[in-house]
């Protein structure tokens, strides 16, 4: 005869704890893609920058090495190049942050990040 009485109650705390479980889910999706949007405005801000820098340092070896040996001109066409690439590769991912961005926030179900502010 009690166990009549204890379902109503259980059933009751289990249905609520459902809609806290589904609030803290939908919590967790916007704090990652909250998270996920300041990493693409990092990349967005910092990588151009960057790539600049090592434009600037790349044409800075190619002209000092130059200036010395064929084996010191060999290293500093190497260094340069290497420069080169990176500055390349950093500007080649700040301009797909957005994609990237987009992916792991539709991957984790929260739905795609239109806009990062």
């Amino acid at each position: 005869m009690k166990m009549k009485y204890l379902i109503l109650p259980l059933a009751f705390v289990l249905f609520m704890s459902g809609f806290v479980a589904a609030q803290t889910a939908s919590g967790t999706a916007s704090t990652i893609s909250s998270a996920l949007c300041d990493i693409q405005n990092l990349i967005k801000g910092v990588l151009p920058t960057l790539a600049l820098i090592m434009f600037f340092l790349a044409a800075v070896a190619y002209a000092a090495g130059q200036a010395f040996g064929a084996e010191m001109k060999a290293k500093a066409q190497g260094w340069a190049m290497s420069l080169i690439v990176g500055g390349m590769v950093g500007i080649i991912l700040a301009v797909i942050a957005p994609f990237i961005v987009n992916v792991f926030a539709g991957m984790m179900g929260g739905g795609y990040v239109t806009e990062c502010p």
